[in-house]
């Protein structure tokens, strides 16, 4: 019995250090010319285990014959010579399916908005830089582009700040190039949570998942039973 009961601890403690556990997630996006990189990183465990995943960059396919939007795989990015690249289509169809099915799954979900909204309040930005450089060789039309620039950044940060706890000063800049073309653009966020939370939240999804659960309740109901955590 006393085994039993140590086994049982013993699980019992390892899940909370698992739930107390922070997750840092590193998103990494940069341009310049044809040196083109993006990925993601995920670490835990205090920085011991670490994940990387590289986003395939996107070119349009001008192709008649098979129109689609091309997928460049790139190894040795971020400047490094000996590129190598690993190439794939996806077209129209494709992707109007990839629409209908992320439909089907948001439809699936109950209250799926209100589940995410709770699980941002516990999620943590802790680095935001987004450098950008514009030029188009014409000083007013790179001036209208500069302060669009502007805009769209602050608009981006100010939704960002409103759902996640903004815990840094964002390193934000639009610099013109007047006399040349030019596009540039280095963007770095750093996000922490806890994996406790990701759990609960992943709970919460399939509890509430269409079929699963009596059906949907007024919004007032859900919202106050997704105040808890």
């Amino acid at each position: 019995m006393k085994a039993v009961i140590a086994v049982i601890a013993t699980v019992v403690l390892l899940l909370l250090l698992v739930a107390w556990m922070k997750v840092s997630v590193t998103i990494v996006f940069r341009h310049r010319q044809d040196d083109d990189e993006a990925k993601i990183v995920v670490r835990t465990l205090f920085g011991l285990l670490r994940y990387t995943v590289r986003i395939p960059l996107i070119k349009v396919d001008m192709d008649p014959d098979a129109p689609g939007v091309a997928f460049l795989h790139k190894k040795g990015m971020g400047g490094t010579r000996g590129k190598e690249e690993k190439r794939g289509t996806v077209t129209p169809q494709k992707i109007a399916d990839l629409f209908r099915q992320l439909k089907r799954f948001l439809e699936q979900v109950v209250d799926l908005h209100e589940i995410m909204k709770q699980f941002y309040r516990h999620v943590t930005i802790t680095k935001w830089e987004w450098k950008t450089r514009i030029g188009t060789g014409d000083a007013a039309l790179t001036g209208l582009l500069v302060g669009l620039g502007w805009s769209l950044k602050y608009m981006i940060i100010g939704a960002a700040s409103r759902c996640m706890n903004m815990k840094t000063t964002p390193a934000v800049a639009v610099m013109p190039a007047y006399d040349r073309t030019a596009s540039e653009t280095m963007f770095l966020c750093m996000i922490h949570f806890r994996i406790g939370h990701a759990m609960v939240a992943g709970w919460r999804v399939i509890k509430h998942w269409r079929g699963r659960q009596p059906p949907k309740r007024n919004p007032l109901a859900a919202k106050q039973a997704n105040e808890g955590y």
